[in-house]
């Protein structure tokens, strides 16, 4: 990294990382997943367990936490009960924590999207930031390519800037920085030779402004010798465009800006952008969650 790495402020601090664990197939691997980010991160870890606190399951949890081997000054359990959702985030909120890690399906069927599985609920309602992983493993795997989303918004400073945090804490070998255009922006329809030549110029005025602006965003902030930086536009409805060109370039994280709305049951049948993206997740995803003070303070 750049010798400004150390004194560099990024926009989030994740110190305090929590996950959900239950007793099902994936358990073992979400756990070793997230203890292996805390780690990376020097985070301390808030495993929720939502259920009833007996003997049995007390000796299931510390037996499963036992073998993924956290230390024990590195955790705290919170016992909740009630609602799967609600007691999640309300234990984020309750401990103060920055990032949530949790197991997504990767595809949803008609009745999970309607319905809405846990993940989709705790992505429109978390006051945090949400890493969704869809193939937790227990042995660890790299993260080579990432990407972000740099549409023009108040939050994508941060988001971009939270970005290259990640890729320099996985050591990933490239980012690329996604804009995403709708193509009504151009204005002019490449219905004949004179109209393709004008519709053109526009698309290639619009990529210089979108250039420059990304490149202002990451000018000073610190990244790995060995990260390479890529900037692309593409032109398509947002959400879906950047789900798909993230799965065609087989990317291994996918990093986005938070809802800025509470998202409801409109979202799922009139498709806010994010859902686009939940309903098919092309990979792990990371929702980096910033607040208007921290946006009226960035860059």
């Amino acid at each position: 990294m750049t010798s400004s790495d150390s004194t560099y402020k990024w926009p989030l601090q994740f110190n305090i990382v929590a996950t959900a664990v239950a007793f099902s197939p994936s358990a073992k691997a979400n756990l070793f997943e997230s203890s292996r980010i805390a780690k990376m991160l020097n985070a301390s870890m808030i495993l929720i367990h939502v259920g009833y606190k007996t003997p049995t399951t007390e000796q299931k949890l510390n037996e499963l936490i036992s073998e993924v081997g956290i230390p024990n000054d590195m955790y705290t359990i919170s016992w909740r009960s009630g609602d799967p959702t609600d007691a999640i985030l309300n234990a984020c909120t309750e401990e103060n924590v920055d990032l949530l890690i949790a197991g997504a399906l990767q595809k949803e069927n008609l009745a999970q999207y309607y319905k809405g599985s846990i993940a989709r609920k705790l992505s429109r309602k978390a006051s945090c930031s949400l890493l969704l992983l869809t193939h937790p493993e227990i042995e660890s795997r790299q993260c080579n390519n990432v990407m972000v989303n740099g549409l023009k918004h108040p939050k994508t400073a941060d988001t971009i800037k939270m970005a290259v945090f990640m890729a320099n804490l996985f050591k990933s070998n490239q980012l690329t920085v996604v804009e995403e255009v709708e193509p009504k922006k151009i204005k002019n329809r490449a219905d004949d030779d004179i109209s393709v030549v004008k519709a053109s110029r526009e698309k290639a005025s619009i990529e210089r402004i979108e250039k420059k602006r990304l490149q202002d965003i990451l000018q000073d902030v610190p990244m790995d010798v060995n990260l390479k930086i890529k900037d692309k536009i593409i032109f398509g409805k947002p959400g879906y465009t950047i789900g798909h060109f993230a799965e065609k370039n087989s990317v291994d994280l996918l990093v986005l800006n938070s809802p800025d709305t509470k998202l409801g049951i409109f979202d799922r049948v009139f498709t806010h952008n994010l859902e686009y993206i939940l309903s098919d997740l092309p990979t792990d995803l990371l929702i980096v969650h910033t607040t208007k003070k921290m946006i009226h303070g960035s860059a």
